[in-house]
């Protein structure tokens, strides 16, 4: 609040967005995890904004994160932070699995054919 100087609605509206960030590093930061596994909890469901990302942050997609930085002086904190998050991200291992379609009459073949 103090940087953007804002005030009500706006920093509200704010707070929301800082959560919702705050929420994705740390779904990063467990994806990026080498320990992970299929049965650690990755917490999508803590903000919209996750949710929204789930299927491409942790299925079959390939995705594109794009961190700005600034030089200036007054910045540098955020800088930093942006620049490990984006090391984080770097480090995601997609688990790549086929989609298989199947039509419905050769899987009552199959099943027949057992």
């Amino acid at each position: 609040a103090r940087l953007a100087n804002t005030s009500g609605d706006r920093q509200k509206e704010g707070g929301f967005i800082n959560k919702s960030l705050l929420t994705l590093a740390h779904v990063i930061w467990k994806l990026s995890d080498p320990k992970t596994d299929k049965s650690t909890h990755i917490p999508y469901r803590d903000s919209k904004l996750t949710r929204m990302l789930q299927q491409s942050l942790g299925g079959n997609a390939q995705i594109a994160l794009v961190c700005t930085v600034t030089l200036a002086s007054d910045c540098v904190e955020e800088t930093i932070n942006t620049l490990k998050f984006a090391n984080r991200a770097k480090q995601i291992k997609q688990r790549v699995e086929l989609n298989e379609v199947v039509d419905p009459a050769a899987l009552i073949s199959q099943y027949r054919d057992e």
